[in-house]
């Protein structure tokens, strides 16, 4: 006779991307990192990295996270030039290769993985492929990361029905910045017609963060409601074991 089956939930791949360049992506991973790297056994991947010349967004996020080498993995792609991929990779001399990038990262995403992207869901990676269509062949589902300032709405209500127009799956979105007055309204109209769930909201410290002090200020600040992970968890592949 069998034994109880125990069902467990898996810790999905997700694809952080958000409304613009420089929105709060790599704040949004460093707190991400930082609260659930080991807890739920993440590791952090940008798989294409342009303006390498300064500091790379995974050095960043390992400082802020304190998190061992071993979570974080190399990009495939770095590019010093600070632009798009698809402008970068051409000033540089060097092609990136979709398919071979495609396969790549459907070996990782098996396992528990955020992935960063670069800009937002338009920004081209070649000629010919924009990020959604990297996405969209990955199969991963999206957190939107998108500012609190003015503005927002337009431009994350663009980039979800994008992403909804795809057939991309799309956990919510999670807005990172400054409180003001607007903030409460430009989540409940954004939640009213982009159709998806604010995960929550976390400011902007007031002074420089690192280390520990970040961590600190990550298990305090960051998704304090648990909607994020909890969202994050429902989207995962039920495993049986017996």
């Amino acid at each position: 006779m069998r034994e109880l089956i125990k069902l467990e939930l898996v810790n999905p791949a997700f694809f952080v991307t958000g409304t613009g360049t420089d929105v709060g992506k790599t704040f949004f991973s460093s707190l991400f990192m930082a609260k659930y790297g080991i807890s739920h056994d993440y590791r952090y991947w940008k798989p294409i990295q342009t303006g390498s010349s300064g500091s790379r967004d995974r050095d960043l996020v390992q400082t802020a996270s304190l998190l061992p080498e071993e979570r974080f993995l190399p990009s495939l792609y770095e590019f010093e030039h600070p632009s798009s991929p698809h402008f970068a990779s051409a000033k540089e001399g060097r092609k990136i290769e979709i398919a071979s990038l495609t396969q790549k990262i459907l070996v990782q995403v098996k396992e528990a993985v955020l992935l960063e992207g670069a800009g937002g869901i338009f920004v081209p990676i070649t000629e010919e492929v924009l990020f959604w269509d990297l996405i969209r062949r990955i199969n991963v589902p999206v957190v939107l990361v998108n500012s609190s300032q003015l503005g927002t709405i337009n431009h994350t209500l663009l980039s979800l029905e994008a992403l909804l127009q795809r057939f991309i799956p799309v956990v919510g979105f999670y807005t990172v910045g400054t409180k003001n007055e607007l903030l409460e309204d430009n989540i409940r109209i954004i939640q009213k017609f982009g159709g998806v769930p604010n995960l929550g909201f976390t400011e902007y410290p007031k002074e420089y963060l690192m280390g520990k002090h970040f961590v600190e200020y990550a298990n305090t600040h960051f998704d304090p409601n648990y909607e994020l992970i909890h969202s994050l968890l429902s989207m995962g592949d039920v495993s049986e074991t017996f």
